[in-house]
């Protein structure tokens, strides 16, 4: 459900999330922005001398975090650590530490990858970055194509945005932008259904990929693993090496153990997050909107958290787990990726600026750690198309 039909703009108002329209910088815990040098022209020398860490600003365009970082720390051959991840789409920013050894030597700015992937140097840290260790996001969102009534709205929205709540839904990329099946693999790895998964994961086509990975896919789907191994293009990483134990005849369990931990934990908790958003949606239902929601519960627990004395606001969180879940087994391997705790319910926008030019808008806001700008936009232009 949308939390604030009101908001939403005229059909002609058009957001490209991969096309410059949306760009996020990082902010730290000391409220320290990830923002690009205007410097990138010079390249000084870094050297270490006793192990220190470094510390860069790594901004990327149109590229996965996991992707990027693991690129940076092939090329500069060190450990590179960093505290969230960002949108593969668009273009960000954020903090990453780098570990350097005595006698390394580093440069102050770097331009890798053809200019999809830059590295600014901020300094040194004490310690390498923690996952979470951030305050939040600073967000940049371009909106073209407004009338007279769209911009009517936007005003609204920022003389009042202090006391307008949204539900803090998990973004869809977190399901897959493109190939929403991120989630469905999870659910398949915690029932035990490694075929599945693996189906899902190689296989499956969906009309928004591009031609030549389509037809890898399908070329997976009808039991052809040497062809699909040749037409997967070399960043697909992880269907390649899938492909390749698959091709060695290894059981399924054995080949999915090529897969970084990272991934398969980001599975398990795709599905987790599906069936957050599935009960926050029908919590606000049952209590008529957002606003009546907020003021009863601010917290509701993550699925499958083990809460001892439940209130009224976790009972739709433990029933819909009992629904869901009930193919799950006790001893799958995989349900140690299930996370712990609980998320907030709602979100507010902070610190919203908002510029009117003519049919275009730009706005600027800050967001909290693990809360989505595409929900908010979402808000605005409706759901993504898949």
């Amino acid at each position: 459900m949308f939390s604030r039909p009101e908001l939403r703009l005229s059909d002609g108002v058009r957001f490209e999330k991969g096309g410059g329209d949306f760009k996020v910088y990082e902010v730290d815990v000391n409220g320290v922005q990830a923002l690009p040098s205007e410097r990138a022209s010079v390249s000084e020398v870094v050297t270490c001398l006793h192990g220190e860490v470094l510390r860069y600003v790594l901004c990327k365009e149109n590229l996965p975090t996991p992707d990027a970082v693991r690129l940076v720390s092939r090329a500069l051959g060190s450990e590179v650590a960093y505290a969230g991840i960002k949108d593969a789409e668009g273009f960000t920013c954020q903090f990453v530490t780098i570990k350097c050894r005595p006698g390394d030597v580093f440069r102050s700015n770097y331009e890798l990858f053809g200019g999809r992937v830059m590295l600014f140097f901020r300094g040194y840290d004490e310690t390498m970055l923690r996952r979470g260790e951030l305050g939040g996001n600073l967000f940049e969102v371009s909106l073209s194509g407004l009338n007279a009534v769209d911009a009517a709205t936007l005003n609204e929205l920022r003389t009042r945005y202090r006391s307008v709540s949204f539900l803090n839904y998990y973004g869809y990329q977190r399901f897959g932008s493109r190939r929403p099946v991120t989630h469905l693999v999870g659910k398949a790895l915690l029932k035990g259904d490694l075929r599945e998964a693996v189906d899902l994961i190689l296989g499956r086509p969906y009309p928004t990929e591009s031609s030549g990975v389509a037809e890898a896919r399908r070329a997976y789907d009808r039991g052809d693993l040497k062809e699909a191994l040749d037409l997967f293009p070399r960043k697909f990483r992880f269907e390649r090496l899938l492909l390749r134990e698959l091709i060695k005849g290894r059981d399924l369990r054995r080949t999915l153990r090529v897969i970084d931990e990272w991934l398969l934990k980001m599975y398990v908790e795709a599905f987790q997050s599906y069936l957050f958003n599935l009960s926050l949606s029908r919590l606000a239902l049952s209590f008529g909107g957002v606003d009546e929601l907020e003021r009863t519960c601010e917290v509701l627990p993550l699925p499958g958290t083990n809460v001892r004395t439940p209130d009224k606001c976790a009972q739709e969180s433990i029933k819909l787990v009992a629904e869901e879940l009930k193919e799950l087994t006790s001893k799958s391997a995989y349900s140690r990726y299930l996370r712990e705790g609980a998320r907030e319910t709602t979100f507010t926008l902070q610190e919203l600026t908002l510029e009117l030019n003519e049919n275009n808008a730009s706005l600027c806001f800050l967001l909290k750690p693990s809360t989505y700008a595409t929900i908010f936009i979402r808000e605005l232009v409706g759901a993504p198309p898949i």
